[in-house]
């Protein structure tokens, strides 16, 4: 009976998450209708898989013109957390230009939880040819590079265990006798190359569908 009940509160915790809705209203983030965040600067917020976090990003100043040289101009911004409920606002990462491109951080774009909610990957510009991705792991506190990329797809919701928490990551690679193409690769969470999902002109939103059901 005991397993029946926290069978049923889980499904309704899953049901209750899914919907949240979180927006950012005048630089202001919301989530189910009420304002967790003041001050007009925050904006792309991202609800973790439990509810009860929410990322985003805070602008803290003028745009950035030497972040990274081949970016005209960067948005002066840093990534930020707080409780569902406005408490515990913190901020996470900023802005880290470094002659090692693994290293450095220009931006946090498409922000996405692991099915945890314990790891946030993000992507930002990098190479000429190519971004990054970034993880945060919000139980150690800290960074690192994952794997270079030109778009990004955590499988968090994926019902095939073997692929849960995978990514699906755009890479720009080089033919041996010359060229370059774009082809989406599976990437364990630690940034190991698993293998080619497709090809091009290939339909992520089927390949995804047919693996993860």
């Amino acid at each position: 009976m005991r397993t029946v009940w926290i069978l049923a509160a889980t499904a309704l915790l899953a049901t209750a998450v899914q919907a949240a809705t979180v927006k950012a209203d005048r630089g202001i983030i919301v989530l189910n209708g009420k304002a967790i965040t003041s001050g007009g600067h925050d904006s792309d917020p991202v609800l973790s898989p439990d509810g009860k976090r929410v990322v985003f990003l805070r602008k803290v100043g003028a745009p950035l013109s030497d972040c990274w040289a081949n970016l005209a101009e960067a948005d002066n911004v840093e990534l930020w957390a707080a409780n569902a409920d406005g408490t515990g606002a913190r901020r996470l990462l900023r802005i880290k230009p470094d002659n090692d491109m693994k290293k450095t951080i220009c931006g946090f774009q498409n922000a996405q939880f692991s099915s945890d909610g314990h790891l946030l990957y993000f992507e930002t510009p990098a190479w000429t040819t190519s971004g990054a991705v970034h993880v945060y792991d919000f139980r150690a506190g800290k960074e690192h590079f994952v794997v270079d990329s030109n778009g990004m797809q955590v499988l968090s919701k994926c019902s095939e265990p073997d692929y849960r928490d995978k990514l699906i990551v755009t890479r720009h690679e080089y033919f041996v006798f010359g060229g370059s193409y774009d082809w989406p690769w599976l990437i364990s969470p630690e940034g190991k190359n698993l293998g080619l999902v497709g090809g091009e002109n290939v339909d992520m939103k089927e390949i995804i569908r047919e693996a993860c059901g």
